[in-house]
C-alpha cells in the first residue's frame, strides 16, 4: 500500500550537537549533507529539495562523514555507548550498525578507499554500578565485509592521554592519519599488528591554551569522479579514475579555536 503521507521537508539544523556541514561526493551533485537532530538530510542547495532522509537515530547526532567514493555515509550519537550507522547514501537504507565501548563521541573519519572507519570518544569503564568515562579511545574498524551482511571488525585500537576534536585519514594512505585537539597535532600510523603509534607536532608557543579544532589536507590530483578502488562494491557504477599529478601529500592545514589556521 501507498503510504498516506510522504515527508517533504525538515524544518531545522541542530548546530549545537552537530555542526558540521559536508558536500555530497557524487560526480553532477550540488548536495550537502547536515544533521538536524536524529536524522541526517541531503539537500540539493540548487533547487532547495530535501532529497533524502536517515532516520534510525533515537539520539541527535554528534558526527557524521561522507566516504571518498561517495557511496555510504556514517553517523553517530552519543550515550552510555555510542552508536554509529552506516548507510548506503543512495538508498538512505543502514547498511551496518556499531556500539561503541565510549561516550562523548567527538569525530568519525572514513579512509581514503572506504575500507576503514576511524572513531573517538571517551572510553568507559564500569566501577561498582557506575559507568566512568576517563581516557580517549581511538579504534580503526574494518568495513571491507558489510556488503555481504558481515559485522565490522576492529583492526587497530589505542587509548590516549590527550584529547582530539578532530580525525582525517591521508587521501592516499589508508594507514596514516593526522588528529588535533586541546594543545596537540599529531600524526598516527597503523600497523599491521592491529596497533597505532602517534608522534607529536612540536608546537613550540602554541602548545599552550590553543585548542585545535579542525584540519584538512591539500594533495595534487587531478579527479574526474570519487576514488573507488578496484574490488569494492562498485554496482552503483560509483566510477573508479582519479588520476594523481603526483601522490605526495603536500600540506595538512589545521584551525584554531581562535580563528587561526596552521
Amino acid at each position: 500500500m501507498d503510504p498516506i503521507l510522504e515527508l517533504k521537508h525538515i524544518i531545522g539544523f541542530s548546530p549545537a550537537k552537530c555542526p558540521y556541514i559536508k558536500w555530497s561526493r557524487v560526480p553532477g551533485e550540488s548536495t550537502i549533507v547536515y544533521a538536524s537532530e536524529g536524522a541526517l538530510i541531503a539537500m540539493d542547495i540548487e533547487s532547495g529539495e530535501q532529497r533524502r532522509f536517515y532516520f534510525g537515530h533515537n539520539q541527535p547526532i554528534c558526527c557524521f562523514d561522507i566516504a571518498p567514493h561517495g557511496g555510504m555515509v556514517a553517523s553517530a550519537q552519543e550515550g552510555q555507548f555510542s552508536i554509529v550507522r552506516i548507510w548506503d547514501y543512495y538508498t538512505a537504507r543502514c547498511i551496518s550498525m556499531l556500539t561503541l565501548p565510549c561516550s562523548s563521541l567527538i569525530s568519525l573519519a572514513f579512509s581514503p578507499d572506504g575500507q576503514y572507519l576511524a572513531t573517538v570518544g571517551k572510553s568507559s569503564a564500569k566501577v561498582g554500578k557506575t559507568v566512568q568515562y576517563n581516557k580517549e579511545l581511538l579504534i580503526i574498524w574494518d568495513l571491507s565485509r558489510i556488503h555481504k551482511g558481515e559485522k565490522p571488525e576492529i583492526a587497530a585500537k589505542h587509548t590516549l592521554e590527550y584529547n582530539i576534536l578532530a580525525l582525517k585519514f591521508s587521501p592516499i594512505d589508508n594507514s596514516r592519519l593526522v588528529s588535533c585537539g586541546k594543545e596537540n597535532i599529531r600524526f598516527w600510523r597503523v600497523r599491521d599488528q592491529g596497533t597505532i603509534r602517534g608522534s607529536a607536532v612540536v608546537l613550540n608557543q602554541h602548545a599552550r591554551n590553543t585548542v585545535f579544532t579542525c584540519l584538512d589536507f591539500e594533495w595534487g590530483c587531478t579527479a574526474t569522479g570519487p576514488y573507488c578502488p578496484k574490488g569494492a562494491n562498485n554496482e552503483r557504477g560509483i566510477m573508479n579514475h582519479v588520476s594523481p599529478e603526483n601522490e605526495a601529500l603536500k600540506r595538512v592545514y589545521v584551525g584554531s579555536r581562535h580563528g587561526m589556521v596552521f
